[in-house]
């Protein structure tokens, strides 16, 4: 395949470099998605991947079996899989790395009848980027899909912008009222105070003798660049200073990618306890739903739902987790709904392994996600009401920054108080 060309998008140059055959010519970025290893730790996530389990086996009568799916960014093909498990009458796996010769390893062994009988004559394997037009001619050999899975998430939601490829596909590929999962996300904010990090960032490296050479004169400029970039991991419920909020939703059926460019993210606040801000905590809920149905859930539909609300991960579920099972290797799953099942994967600091379900078209309950009700700390007093201040602050966000383009995670740059 000879590499990809340029691609214009909205009036922009190549949003993205060209990817050429052979693993030693393609950028960092396809490189580390070309690792059994990392695609292995990907799969191991199980709070993630067993969402993408159960909103793919959750949804198959409404949005996967005997439809055609496409699998934009397969990686390792896992949703592939998972979407001919839920009865597809066709997947085509479209993935940019050299992955896509270890997808098709799996695909020609079950094609001979060897093993995976579940993939066997039903999954294709097209390598190359969605912006490619010869990979778009392909993957339209057969037609517009029913269907768009995608794993396009990374740090705040957008982090990679993978999620402009899944839009791009979507308005490529798609058959009108077809079904994307997932379909939504929404980005939450929340002040946090928390001395122990803000002195760990602070403190790094050049405020301090280094074999023999004084490095504090680098202090200044080392502290501005170490606090123009977001601390990826995990905080403390106990930490957040005010009730959560999510002031900006992507609904992946409609945004387009003008949207995802250049936006800016109000947030208003009150705090709810005495403490020092030391930043802006932020995470992302990923909503999957199919295609809006017509027509509201039955009680016959209301009671499949209800055997599909369960936590993702919980061991206690006779029939997820079969006795002897791995967690990586679950067991059957109640009857899909007819209309469709509301599934989300919550990042959120006490999210746990928990994704709340509901019937396609209802608003999924988020208590308990959301730490609308976290409690302070003892030793931190409430602020009494008279001395209440409300806080508005202004997040923007753009993909024409160097940061952002990049893919380096500096997506706090340009926060300013308004």
């Amino acid at each position: 395949m000879a590499p990809s060309e340029d691609v214009t998008m909205d009036g922009k140059n190549e949003v993205k470099k060209p990817v050429e055959d052979g693993e030693n010519k393609e950028d960092f970025y396809f490189t580390f998605y070309s690792s059994l290893q990392n695609q292995a730790n990907m799969i191991g996530d199980v709070s993630r991947t067993g969402t993408y389990r159960k909103a793919i086996l959750g949804n198959a009568a409404a949005a996967i079996r005997d439809k055609v799916v496409l699998d934009v960014g397969a990686g390792s093909g896992i949703l592939s899989y998972m979407a001919a498990q839920a009865g597809a009458k066709a997947v085509v796996a479209l993935e940019a790395s050299s992955m896509a010769e270890k997808i098709q390893i799996l695909v020609d062994q079950a094609n001979k009848g060897e093993t995976n009988p579940h993939l066997r004559n039903r999954v294709r394997v097209v390598k190359g980027m969605v912006e490619d037009k010869k990979v778009q001619e392909d993957v339209m050999k057969t037609g517009k899909v029913d269907t768009i899975i995608s794993e396009p998430i990374g740090v705040m939601l957008l982090h990679e912008r993978m999620v402009e490829t899944f839009l791009l596909a979507r308005d490529l590929f798609l058959k009108p009222g077809g079904s994307i999962l997932p379909s939504a996300g929404h980005i939450f904010f929340c002040p946090f105070s928390d001395e122990g990090l803000f002195n760990e960032t602070e403190q790094k490296f050049f405020n301090q003798t280094l074999f023999g050479t004084d490095f504090t004169a680098l202090y200044e400029p080392a502290r501005t660049e170490v606090f123009a970039q977001p601390v990826v991991g995990i905080f403390p419920p106990t930490s957040l200073m005010s009730a959560p909020m999510a002031p900006k939703t992507f609904d992946f059926y409609t945004c387009k990618l003008d949207d995802l460019l250049d936006f800016e993210i109000p947030i208003e606040f009150i705090a709810s306890r005495t403490a020092v801000m030391h930043g802006l905590a932020s995470w992302f809920d990923l909503d999957f739903e199919p295609s809006p149905p017509n027509q509201p859930a039955d009680e016959t539909e209301e009671e499949l739902v209800r055997q599909w609300d369960y936590p993702v991960g919980q061991a206690s579920a006779n029939w997820l987790w079969m006795p002897g099972e791995l967690p990586l290797n679950p067991g059957p799953t109640p009857e899909p709904p007819r209309k469709g099942l509301k599934v989300t994967l919550s990042t959120g600091p006490n999210a746990g392994a928990l994704a709340a379900s509901g019937a396609a078209g209802r608003e999924p309950e988020r208590k308990g996600r959301r730490l609308d009700q976290v409690q302070a700390s003892r030793d931190l007093q409430p602020v009494p009401a008279d001395l209440q201040v409300s806080v508005r602050l202004s997040v923007a966000l753009t993909a024409a920054t160097p940061t952002l383009a990049s893919r380096r995670p500096a997506l706090f740059r340009d926060a300013q108080r308004s």
